[in-house]
Order: C-alpha cells, then structure tokens, then sequence
C-alpha cells in the first residue's frame, strides 16, 4: 500500500535557501543573488527603463512577492554592485510548477545574455528543488521573450485573452516540463 508513495515526488512546501554566485558571461563578471527588499526601488527603476517610464509592477507588489521568501524566489543580477537586471517566480505547490511572475533587464544590458542567463538559474534552481515543471505567459507582442522561452525549450499551452491590464493585450502562456530523469529531487 505504501509503495505508491515512496515512488511519488515529494510535495515542496518551501523554496530552500538560495546561493549567490558569480557568473561570467561573455567575459564580463556578473554577481547572481536572492533579491531583498532594499532592491525594490532599482526593480522598479528597471521596469520604468523597460516599459517606458511605466513599471507595471508597484512597490506594494514587490513587497509582497519578496515578504514571501518560502514561497517565491527573485534574483537580481548585478555588475559591480549595480543591478542590470532580475527575475522572479513563485512557487505553486498545489500543482507542483514554478510560475515565472516577472524578468527585466536595463535596455543598454539586453541582448547580451542575461535574460537568458536569469531563466537558466531560475530553471537550474527549479529543477534542484524537485518541481516538475515552470510556466509563464508573455505578451504576444513581444517577439523577443517569444523567442528566448522556445530556445529555452519552452511550449505555447495557450492564449489567454485581455490578460494584460495596462492595453488588454492578449498573453501567451508557456510551460516547460521536467521528466524524471531530469528532475531531481536534491534538497540544499
């Protein structure tokens, strides 16, 4: 009776501790990092550069994401203690996936790797707690993200209609799946 539940995957009730780390890419040194609260007010100015002058996100939703660090995990991206970038994503232990809920890098940083660089972490550290697998949903507009998620391995699952607040432009949802032998069940 008991063996359905030993070949079943943990349930994850609580992200473990994330490891900040050094990354180089294309020969520049970028420090990796679990996102504070003393970050917001840079997350903020990132997404004003990106969406100009107009950050979809407001102080009161990083405050909430980055107060629940058992359940959502964002890093931020830096070069000599300057923030380029970051990105988020919360944990859906119901269902077992890991959401991405936001990834911005400074205009003068994008196309350089970072963006990719975010999500493979994200992936890495997702794959490393055990999750079976990570969703999202991008603007359909944006060609760009569209393009790095599907080289990432990422699939359309769906359109959802209006989603976007700010113009009511439709989202495109996205998954990616782990299978068992690419998942681990790892604890740090």
């Amino acid at each position: 009776m008991f063996l359905k539940f030993r070949k079943s995957k943990h349930l994850l009730n609580s992200l473990p501790k994330y490891t900040e780390k050094v990354v180089d890419v294309q020969g520049t040194t970028f420090l990796l990092r679990r996102a504070t609260m003393s970050d917001i007010d840079m997350l903020i100015k990132i997404e004003e550069a990106v969406y100009n002058g107009s950050a979809p996100w407001l102080l009161r939703d990083f405050v909430s994401e980055l107060s629940r660090p058992h359940v959502r995990l964002y890093l931020v991206i830096e070069r000599r203690g300057q923030i380029v970038g970051f990105a988020g994503a919360a944990l859906r232990t119901d269902i077992h996936d890991m959401h991405i809920t936001n990834i911005a890098v400074l205009p003068v940083w994008q196309n350089s790797g970072l963006g990719t660089i975010l999500m493979q972490e994200l992936k890495w550290f997702t794959k490393k707690t055990g999750v079976s697998s990570m969703t999202l949903e991008a603007r359909v507009s944006n060609l760009g993200a569209l393009a790095l998620y599907e080289r990432l391995g990422y699939k359309q699952t769906g359109i959802k209609k209006g989603y976007y607040l700010d113009n009511r432009e439709d989202a495109v949802s996205m998954a990616l799946h782990f299978d068992d032998s690419t998942s681990n069940n790892c604890r740090y």
